[in-house]
């Protein structure tokens, strides 16, 4: 297999400009978010104000919602940022039409979430290596409808060998949030579409990186 890599400024910019050619989608998509996901956190505070019995109930109910949601918007802003890099214009049925792959982005979630924890225990280190190596893995459900095991594994494919460059790209979209959250918090409206185009973008580049070498290798029909 050939050298595989990406370029964090390529991944920025092209985030940035689909964010500025979009802009008036992605702050209602972002603001449609925000509000899906505080609904149910604000009643979850609420009911922690009634009486022990009554708010522990409330506030398993609500907190199960407030996860139910948040799996929803993450499958969304990966849905819309992969239609971007397919050279496509999302859409807001792109919100929800993604809802029969929530079981196995459901699982996959748990999943990553486990590994990652479980090397966090192991001194730190190999929870940031296996948080960078699976990252892709809801992608990977969302674009090609892997099961999430085969996800998982198949992410660890796509970032074989770029560990310290994702490492460094991650630092950078740190920075953009950062910066935007300075400018008056306003700015991560428009720093938050950035960061997810630019992760799609570094997805779909090693995708191609790591499937091409595969096309070019195949044996020719037989005749």
């Amino acid at each position: 297999m050939g050298k595989k890599g990406f370029s964090i400024g390529d991944a920025v910019q092209f985030g940035w400009d689909t964010m500025k050619n979009n802009v008036s989608f992605f702050i209602i998509v972002i603001l449609i978010m925000w509000v899906a996901g505080a609904i149910p956190s604000g009643l979850s505070s609420l009911s922690y104000r009634m009486s022990v019995g009554v708010a522990a109930g409330y506030g398993l109910i609500f907190g199960l919602i407030s996860f139910v949601v948040s799996m929803f918007v993450n499958m969304a802003q990966t849905k819309i940022s992969l239609r971007f890099t397919k050279g496509e214009t999302a859409d807001f049925p792109d919100l929800y039409n993604e809802w029969p792959r929530f079981w196995d982005f459901l699982l996959g979630s748990i999943l990553y979430a486990l590994i990652v924890i479980g090397g966090l225990i192991l001194l730190i280190i190999p929870g940031i290596y296996w948080g960078l190596k699976y990252y892709f893995y809801g992608y990977l459900i969302i674009d090609r409808g892997m099961k999430p095991v085969e996800a998982i594994k198949k992410s660890g494919e796509l970032t074989d060998g770029v560990k310290w460059s994702l490492l460094g790209f991650w630092l950078v979209l740190l920075g953009i949030y950062i910066l935007g959250f300075l400018a008056c918090c306003v700015g991560i409206l428009f720093a938050i579409p950035v960061i997810m185009i630019a992760v799609a973008y570094v997805y779909r580049t090693l995708l191609v990186a790591t499937e091409a070498p595969q096309v070019q290798q195949a044996p020719p029909p037989a005749l």
